[in-house]
This record gives C-alpha cells, sequence and structure tokens, in this order.
C-alpha cells in the first residue's frame, strides 16, 4: 500500500531513520499501514509517484519455524584445538617414545 508522509516520524524498527513530509513510502505490512494513518503520521497515496521508501515484506499467514540446531558442532565442546583422541597427532608427553617409563638401565 502507498502511504505518503503527513507528520515526520522515526522508523520502528531502527529508531534512526526519520521520515519527512511528502514522502512517498510502500508499506508491505497491511496492519504497518493502517497503523501509520490511524496515527495521523501517514494517508493513503493514490497518485503515480513512485516510492521512495519500501517498509517491510508482506505479513507472513504463519510464522516459519526455526531449523532445530544441529548437534555435535563444527567445534570441540570445549572451545580448543582437537585432541589427540579425536584424530591429532600424539605428542611425546601423551605417549609417544619420548613418554616411555624411566626405568632403570642396564
Amino acid at each position: 500500500m502507498k502511504l505518503i508522509v503527513k507528520n515526520v516520524f522515526r522508523d520502528k524498527t531502527d529508531h534512526v531513520t526519520v521520515y519527512e513530509p511528502e514522502t512517498i513510502l510502500e508499506v508491505k505490512d497491511k496492519e504497518r499501514a493502517a497503523d501509520l494513518v490511524k496515527r495521523g503520521l501517514c494517508a493513503e497515496y493514490k497518485g503515480k509517484k513512485a516510492a521512495a521508501v519500501t517498509l517491510g515484506e508482506e505479513a507472513p499467514a504463519e510464522k516459519p519455524e526455526e531449523a532445530p540446531a544441529a548437534e555435535g558442532g563444527e567445534t570441540p565442546a570445549d572451545g580448543g584445538e582437537e585432541s589427540p583422541a579425536e584424530g591429532g597427532e600424539e605428542s611425546p608427553a601423551e605417549g609417544g617414545e619420548a613418554a616411555k617409563p624411566k626405568g632403570n638401565k642396564k
């Protein structure tokens, strides 16, 4: 729905953008458009002038469900590097040749 701004107002989603009077808006969400008109911030625009700004998306009939998070994320649970048990190289301190038990040499 095309609207023309009648009174200055701020965007409700980013709180930074300011819409000045005489700006043509294309509002995709019918409820939002009706609210702007009801509050006297905009009026319905029937002219042929192109919209300067497009607000929102079409209101979905149903909210899409979020996909469940994948189990066993890409990083180890402790956030560290891959341990030898997970396929890394074995270091001397963890059982390599240098880690043989020290005993009496004869």
